[in-house]
């Protein structure tokens, strides 16, 4: 019986083959968009959810007069050090730094040639938080205050070819590449190319000077609210407090959604909205098709009721209605999932 109303299911799309296509373009197009929108929003959504304990990471934001906030997660270098001295809920902590400003405007020097870059500043609690491993050479890159710094495989390929980056001079010499590390593994806030160590800091002014991120690790099982109302209410001490008042932390796989200081080609919100444009979309070509598909009632009148003439019960018509239904779907989901596929590349490098 199935069968039998599934062969004339596609008798009936290539006998109504303009509605039909109508139809399935239409629902096709409707699919791409949403599902497209959707592979946008968990792209978004899965900023650093890779690393191992990202759910027990947080950012450290302090009280700032110049942010859009009221809060900014700019703050001294040292302060990594003594939240994790201070507060045993922490597991670890570190500071680290972007640079985007390396060899030039965002670019390092190869021979003359400039690429591309970011450089990254930290200290040996970064390995220790990150999944970031020294694939080729040593650790002198953590050396505070060293001119050597650490590449990324990825970018080591790319400037270097298959000949080992390791002891090439750069920016004129100026530098020296003595590590071969792995990049992040996924989508991160804090991505880079290059990897060195903070310069000495005088103690004096090391707590005078905002230009990190701190970032923590908080021990399983730590009641998140409680902690910051803690840490809010803490005071660093007279000659720190200056920078670290009404401390706040925000997970750090959150803040590429909430913090406003993150460049973004598309605003979150407006993704949602392309999202709930292309669920419109996909209702409105599935009620078109509902209106086409019922207004071929009138034209196949005189067929339903040769069929109940030839014993055909309401039943029975209406499961050879429900085959042809759900045929057309079928084919507007799976061409949808072939135009999706051919245009992912393509809209992601968009």
């Amino acid at each position: 019986m199935f069968l039998h109303n599934l062969k004339i299911a596609f008798r009936n799309v290539r006998k109504y083959k303009k509605q039909t296509l109508i139809s399935l373009f239409s629902l096709s197009i409707g699919f791409v968009c949403f599902s497209l929108s959707m592979l946008w929003i968990r792209y978004e959504m899965n900023f650093d959810g890779f690393h191992k304990n990202a759910k027990q990471m947080y950012v450290v934001y302090t009280a700032s007069t110049l942010s859009q906030t009221g809060f900014d997660r700019l703050t001294p270098t040292p302060l990594a050090a003594y939240l994790k001295e201070t507060f045993p809920e922490i597991a670890n902590a570190t500071p680290l730094e972007l640079i985007t400003y390396f060899g030039g405007r965002g670019t390092v020097t190869v021979e003359n040639v400039k690429f591309p870059a970011v450089t990254i500043t930290v200290d040996s609690s970064f390995l220790r938080m990150f999944d970031v491993r020294i694939l080729a050479g040593s650790k002198e890159f953590l050396i505070p205050g060293s001119n050597k710094f650490a590449i990324t495989l990825k970018k080591a390929r790319q400037l270097f070819g298959n000949e080992s980056p390791i002891g090439k001079a750069v920016n004129d010499g100026a530098n020296e590449i003595c590590a071969v590390v792995s990049e992040m593994s996924g989508h991160s806030n804090y991505s880079f190319d290059f990897m060195r160590a903070f310069r000495p800091q005088n103690p004096e002014f090391a707590w005078r000077s905002t230009g990190s991120h701190t970032i923590i690790e908080l021990h399983p099982g730590i009641d998140f609210e409680a902690f910051e109302k803690k840490l809010y209410e803490h005071e660093t001490g007279e000659e720190r407090n200056s920078f670290t008042r009404n401390m706040k932390i925000k997970p750090l796989i959150k803040i590429r959604l909430t913090d406003p200081v993150i460049e973004r080609d598309v605003k979150f919100q407006h993704i949602l909205i392309f999202a709930l444009s292309g669920l419109l979309v996909v209702l409105c070509s599935l009620f078109n098709y509902l209106t086409l598909f019922v207004s071929r009632f009138r034209i196949r009148q005189k067929e339903f009721a040769l069929r109940m003439v030839c014993g055909a019960s309401g039943r029975s018509l209406l499961a050879m209605l429900s085959v042809e239904f759900i045929l057309i779907l079928l084919f507007a989901v799976v061409f949808g999932c072939v135009l999706t596929q051919l245009m992912h590349k393509l809209f992601f490098a968009l």
